[in-house]
C-alpha cells in the first residue's frame, strides 16, 4: 500500500503594490504666459510632496513654501527668457523627475494716447 502525502497548495504571493511615481506640475506661470518684471508667485503642484524646489537656468535649487496644498515660490523676474524648472519629494527620498519650462519676461507696454 502506497502511502499519500499532502502536498500543500501553491498560493500566489502578491508582489507589494508599486508606489506611483512621485509628479511635480508648475501650474504658474502657464505656458505661454507673458510673465512681466516685478513680483510673480510661482505655484507648483506635487500631491503627496513635503518639499518643493525650483531654480532658473541651472542656478542652485531654492525651496518653495506649502501653503494652500500648492508649492509657492515668490520670484522677482527680470525682462529676458528663463528656463524654470521644479521638482519635489515625500521625506528625505528621492527627488521627482523635473518639470520645466521656458518662460518669456517682457515689460508692460505703455501705450500713449494723443
Amino acid at each position: 500500500m502506497v502511502k499519500k502525502t499532502a502536498v500543500p497548495k501553491k498560493t500566489a504571493v502578491k508582489a507589494p503594490a508599486k508606489k506611483a511615481a512621485l509628479k511635480v506640475v508648475i501650474d504658474y506661470p502657464a505656458a505661454q504666459e507673458v510673465v512681466h518684471p516685478g513680483h510673480y508667485a510661482i505655484r507648483l503642484t506635487a500631491a503627496g510632496a513635503t518639499q518643493a524646489q525650483v531654480r532658473f537656468d541651472g542656478d542652485e535649487w531654492s525651496d518653495c513654501r506649502d501653503s494652500f496644498g500648492h508649492f509657492w515660490y515668490d520670484w522677482a523676474p527680470q525682462s529676458g527668457r528663463v528656463r524654470l524648472e521644479a521638482r519635489a519629494r515625500t521625506g528625505k527620498g528621492r527627488w521627482s523627475a523635473v518639470a520645466s519650462l521656458d518662460a518669456v519676461i517682457k515689460p508692460h507696454e505703455v501705450c500713449l494716447v494723443a
